[in-house]
């Protein structure tokens, strides 16, 4: 079996030390993501929208004529912050490419693996989704995440509300393909590695960045169950070495739901998706067995293995 930090060495983000490497990821993180995607974002709107744009952003669900334009604007966020500035920031200023964390794409059966990992995830965790909506914060502070929760929630409505065939596939993109690639590169190809190296422990390092993952998106009540995903695509990086995994895991959750959503306005199911509701108790604990034994064959096969030799095929 391979030596667990092989390919944290093959994956090395900078030749700085690892703190100083991991302050600059972060300024370039809020540089890309919170000042220029979103100046990007706002640009966008305001140019191509010709109602009353703010009466409309703050009421997106009763406004349907900006949603398309506001899904491209997040899009466009999406890709200038967590993919474009990134990519630019490794080319340039550590002469690597998002190629150096790029290994084989998944085959046919690890992608159905991954699936089935998927949505034994979502069952297994479903209490702690339960658990963490319903939290209860005291004070100020309590009002404002709670407020803050309620607003993100009245986007996704907006989003993902009446959807055409047109629309769904533009959400697909800005939900389930854009992030998945830009989010993994920033936060288990550039974030992890380098916390790796920095904790010299790669269990407080993927742990460390799925916590950057869960605050990154803003929403406490959803931080708990996020933090797990965060820490599942962490280690299965970690064990592969290879960040197509975490991205295919990544569009598999974020595709599923999405697609699932809009199945669901053509009648073809019942379930309520956005729902918070755990899931009955003995299918937990199938999930969580399921989960277990398909973590147990990941890290077996996907563990690269010594002096470079291909890992076996799955």
């Amino acid at each position: 079996m391979a030596s667990k930090r092989q390919h944290m060495v093959s994956n090395l983000v900078s030749d700085r030390p690892p703190l100083k490497s991991l302050l600059r990821i972060l300024a370039m993180v809020i540089l890309g993501y919170v000042i220029m995607g979103n100046v990007v974002a706002l640009l966008v709107i305001s140019t191509f929208y010709s109602g009353d744009f703010m009466k409309a952003m703050s009421d997106p669900v009763g406004h349907p004529d900006i949603r398309n334009i506001m899904v491209i604007a997040q899009g466009l966020a999406s890709l200038v912050g967590l993919v474009l500035v990134p990519s630019f920031y490794l080319k340039s200023f550590e002469n690597r490419s998002a190629g150096n964390f790029l290994g084989n794409f998944p085959s046919a059966r690890l992608f159905l693996i991954l699936a089935a990992l998927v949505v034994a995830l979502a069952i297994g965790i479903s209490p702690v989704t339960e658990w963490n909506a319903a939290m209860e914060l005291p004070g100020e502070l309590g009002k404002f995440l709670r407020s803050f929760e309620d607003q993100a929630a009245v986007l996704v409505e907006a989003f993902t509300s009446d959807l055409t065939p047109f629309s769904f596939l533009l959400v697909f993109v800005v939900i389930a393909i854009i992030p998945a690639w830009g989010e993994e590169l920033v936060f288990r190809g550039l974030l992890q590695n380098e916390l790796v190296r920095l904790v010299r422990n790669p269990h407080i390092g993927i742990w460390l960045a799925a916590a950057f993952f869960s605050a990154f998106h803003m929403q406490f009540f959803g931080f708990f169950p996020r933090l797990l995903i965060g820490a599942m695509l962490g280690y299965i990086y970690y064990w592969s070495g290879n960040l197509w995994i975490p991205v295919t895991f990544h569009f598999l959750n974020n595709g599923l739901q999405v697609t699932a959503i809009y199945f669901a306005q053509l009648k073809l199911h019942s379930y309520d998706m956005e729902s918070t509701e755990s899931a009955p108790l003995s299918a937990v604990a199938i999930s969580i067995l399921m989960m277990a034994a398909l973590l147990y064959y990941c890290k077996k096969y996907l563990v690269t293995p010594p002096h470079g030799d291909a890992p076996p095929k799955l």
